[in-house]
């Protein structure tokens, strides 16, 4: 068993988890599968989460316990984390002599040895001193530089003797093929079994860096030659040749990559697969955790729709793991549905917020930042690195997710918190429907709603995802954007398995890394990756703003437009005293105008129609305009196109879009026991909103 390192701060958390769904319907089982640095019982049970911020300036923790059998006691087994991934072709045939090539590209050479291919016990491997191949009866060496991001074309010969020859390919005219080879008088025989790429076993001496075109020929026959640009979009490794020895891919390298003959003539894989039959392993990649259930609990058909949490406690460790419980197949339990945002959670997910980066140096402030800042073994959000330096692709729900959690940072869910304390405040009904469910049944998700509300920050979205909005919306839909920085990102889902989202950071954006040149098109759907407003379909034209400018050092307040006084909007103002300033006050840094904002933008094609209630203004020094909108320098003044605007506007099928362009909005909720300017006009949209009046389209001028 592993043990616990000392979490920093003295706090403590022994016990960590996941569910194997996000999204469950009444009558459906959703099982929860733990860990305890201190295997034994533990107390458990299920809880409506209502609220996750319990700072002392927050909203307050709110959550209801829900009758459900768990048993008096849950028996917690220490499951461990294998990170890294590799390749497995299951029962390989004895051979006695033969020939092995395969392409080799380092990232990250080491003193510590990497295994590239494991056969039935004889290993090819690397150090940053020269690869090498060993088994019991034979061991050999090439000593040679190994530099990283070159590749190497790697030959074996096995039987009697042993031959194993190295080519460093060159990169550009300035360097020049370098050929090694040694010879050794000695018996070498591979055994039937199974043969692994990039790892001597699971989480075993990994490689990282990318493998090209393995093949293996014995007796003037070819055994195998397995070629990786067939089936990019899967899981699997495809042998070409005559037998069909496939293979399965675990925890998800990066497939859709340069391959060692790539020369950038072309920039989509699909034009080309064989410049780009290469896969991209990690030490550190992690999408399954492939832990077993420990509690399995089957949701009462009864239960209403909402949010969920499995509930854990054991000695002074406490552990919650969220979770959605959608309204009935075919019976929609309230006209509004609150729709939760959670791609950005994956998106976000085990991002370390202490120790700097996206958002700055933060305090550790819980004891789930305190796990994340001792632990790297629960893997990585889409904002970091791989130890390689690569950036990382690939998140999943299946493995503890240490800030999906309520009780820490008020940063995407438990933001979303204030979302559903506010409806509880006023006593709303609504049903949830997740991102994984919109992406997976498109239209057929949030058909029959007449409201949709976003969470505060609905950044990440798949093409179904956003065509089933676009095409809701055309149908009389009403949304509220109650964020900021939405629909910023196009990902895609694994199509085996959609517990993991992808993304490739291509063609400019605020983004943590940037992807590879030639390698912009996302392996699961062959689609072009990077912002949506580079691909024809800025957040504007869907919900009438866009993203502007982000700073984390404090929040601003919205002053009053002229938009506010057309008849248009007097819903939207009704009950309101005549103020010119909204929301300078919040529990997300002191205004309802902060973190990311959203503008109104004609160019970008927001709603010539669309009515500007209310825009931000007089923001801190640290809000600056987002990147993509200039081209050289850009000095840190006053900027005109630094603000947050909240819009309305009506759609010719009688729907409408508010959009408030604010992460730190919903934080303004809960002021003064939502007694507040912000809170009435958010309420009174949602009265408005789920009116089945239809909105008149306004006249052409």
């Amino acid at each position: 068993m592993a043990i616990n390192p000392e979490l920093p701060g003295g706090f403590v958390k022994d016990v960590i988890g996941y569910c194997d769904k996000i999204s469950v319907s009444p009558g459906e089982s959703i099982a929860l599968k733990l860990s305890s640095y201190k295997p034994g019982p533990a107390r458990g049970s299920v809880v409506h989460l209502i609220s996750g911020d319990d700072r002392p300036h927050g909203t307050g923790f709110i959550e209801e316990t829900v009758e459900a059998s768990l048993g008096e006691s849950i028996d917690i087994p220490f499951q461990s984390l294998a990170l890294g991934s590799y390749g497995l072709v299951p029962s390989m045939p004895e051979l006695t002599e033969g020939h092995l090539n395969v392409l080799v590209y380092p990232t990250l050479p080491r003193e510590e040895p990497q295994t590239l291919l494991n056969m039935a016990g004889v290993k090819l491997y690397l150090t940053e001193h020269g690869f090498g191949v060993s088994s019991s009866g034979a061991d050999l060496f090439i000593e040679i530089s190994v530099q990283s991001h070159r590749w190497y074309d790697v030959s074996l010969e096995f039987g009697h003797p042993v031959t194993l020859k190295i080519k460093k390919l060159p990169s550009g005219s300035a360097e020049k093929l370098l050929i090694r080879t040694i010879i050794g008088d000695v018996d070498l025989e591979i055994g039937a079994g199974d043969w692994i790429f990039a790892a001597t076993e699971a989480a075993i001496d990994c490689f990282n860096g990318r493998l090209e075109a393995p093949s293996i020929q014995s007796d003037g026959e070819t055994i195998a030659r397995w070629d990786f640009s067939l089936g990019i979009d899967t899981q699997v490794i495809k042998d070409s040749s005559e037998h069909g020895r496939d293979g399965l891919l675990f925890q998800t390298p990066t497939r859709a990559v340069r391959g060692a003959c790539w020369d950038g003539a072309y920039q989509n894989y699909q034009d080309v697969p064989a410049q780009y039959a290469a896969i991209h392993f990690h030490e550190d990649d992690l999408t399954d955790a492939g832990w077993r259930d420990v509690v399995s609990w089957s949701v009462p058909k009864h239960l209403q729709s909402g949010q969920y949490a499995f509930k854990i406690i054991q000695e002074d460790s406490e552990e919650y793991v969220p979770f959605f419980v959608r309204a009935p197949k075919g019976r929609r339990g309230s006209s509004i549905a609150y729709l939760v945002p959670s791609a950005t959670y994956l998106a976000y997910a085990n991002i370390r917020l202490a120790s700097g980066g996206l958002l700055g140096e933060t305090r550790i402030v819980d004891a789930n930042q305190a796990f994340l800042s001792a632990h790297k073994d629960v893997g990585f959000s889409l904002y970091e690195h791989h130890a390689d330096g690569s950036g990382v692709h690939f998140s999943s729900r299946l493995r503890p997710v240490l800030n999906f959690r309520p009780k820490t940072g008020t940063w995407a869910f438990n933001a979303d918190t204030h979302i559903t304390a506010w409806l509880a405040a006023i006593d709303q009904d609504f049903d949830v429907v997740t991102d994984e469910d919109l992406h997976l049944e498109g239209l057929d998700a949030i058909d029959g709603y007449r409201v949709l509300i976003t969470g505060s920050h609905p950044e990440y979205y798949s093409t179904p995802m956003r065509n089933a909005l676009s095409e809701w919306l055309a149908q009389s839909g009403r949304l509220m954007y109650l964020g900021g920085n939405g629909f910023y990102w196009r990902i895609s889902f694994c199509p085996e398995n959609p517990a993991i989202i992808e993304v490739r950071r291509a063609e400019d954006g605020t983004r943590a890394w940037i992807s590879n040149p030639g390698e912009y098109y996302q392996q699961f759907d062959g689609q072009y990756g990077g912002l949506w407003r580079r691909l024809g379909g800025a957040p504007n034209e869907l919900v009438g703003i866009g993203f502007a400018a982000q700073g984390f050092d404090g929040g601003s307040y919205y002053r009053v437009r002229e938009g506010a006084k057309d008849p248009r909007a007097a819903f939207i103002v009704a009950g309101i005293d005549q103020t010119e300033i909204w929301g300078d006050f919040g529990v997300q840094g002191g205004g309802a105008a902060g973190e990311e904002i959203d503008r109104w933008d004609a160019s970008l094609g927001s709603p010539l129609h669309a009515l500007i209630i209310a825009t931000s203004e007089d923001h801190n020094v640290g809000m600056l305009r987002v990147k993509e909108e200039f081209h050289m320098m850009h000095p840190l003044t006053r900027d005109s196109k630094v603000r947050a605007d909240m819009t309305f506007f009506e759609t010719p099928s009688g729907g409408a879009v508010f959009s408030v362009g604010s992460i730190s909005y919903t934080g303004s909720l809960s002021h003064n026991n939502y007694d507040n300017v912000i809170e009435t006009l958010t309420r009174n949209v949602l009265k408005r909103f789920n009116d089945a009046v239809p909105f008149d389209y306004p006249p052409d001028e």
